[in-house]
């Protein structure tokens, strides 16, 4: 194509800097199956909230105890901030709207919205599997929390593995901090992190 002048011009290139891949969308639709407890095809309150009530079963606790009313809350609490993060003002979330949050902000030029849920997500995570607060997670830990998520224990275990790049036989904060980037932001099939919430493949 020549402008007025006969130059050649140049067509500006509308691509996204980052490009949401496919091994990302499949690990994306996974978690989305992961926490859709009730297997509805929505995310809703009571997929959080039943989560929650595991836990607090898990941990023998009586429902009407702080400690399980701070868990319930937690769990609940992630789940507004899901609506909040994506803009939707209902109380459910389809697997289009989860999966084009993420393809957003993977594809955005402004990684902060993303960084932020991760950080956010890490605590919260990290936080419920932490069952003895000594702010580390065991495998055992780690293995009983994905139980509740219905993840076969052997896939458990090669998700702490992955988790524990230190080889301490503990996941730190900073270790699933790592672990959720790359969950969510590699596209690379074999990164470390990816079975964080078990076989996406």
């Amino acid at each position: 194509m020549k402008d007025k002048m006969g130059s050649a011009t140049t067509k500006t290139s509308t691509s996204p800097r980052f490009v949401f891949s496919e091994t990302q969308k499949r690990k994306v639709h996974h978690l989305f199956n992961v926490l859709d407890i009730d297997r509805n095809g929505q995310l809703q309150p009571n997929d959080f909230v039943n989560v929650g009530k595991k836990i607090v079963a898990q941990l023998r606790l009586s429902e009407e105890s702080r400690s399980a009313r701070v868990i319930l809350l937690k769990s609940h609490r992630l789940f507004v901030q899901l609506l909040t993060d994506l803009h939707n003002p209902e109380l459910s979330l389809t697997l289009w709207d989860w999966i084009a949050f993420f393809r957003d902000q993977i594809e955005s030029e402004d990684e902060g919205i993303l960084d932020h849920y991760i950080q956010r997500t890490s605590r919260h995570i990290f936080d419920l599997f932490d069952m003895n607060k000594d702010r580390l997670i065991s495998q055992e830990e780690y293995a009983n929390m994905l139980t509740i998520y219905n993840i076969p224990q052997k896939m458990a275990i090669q998700g702490f593995e992955e988790l524990d790049t230190n080889d301490d036989k503990f996941i730190s904060a900073d270790e699933m901090v790592e672990g959720l980037n790359n969950f969510f932001k590699s596209g690379d099939p074999e990164a470390k992190g990816n079975l964080i919430f078990g076989e996406w493949r």
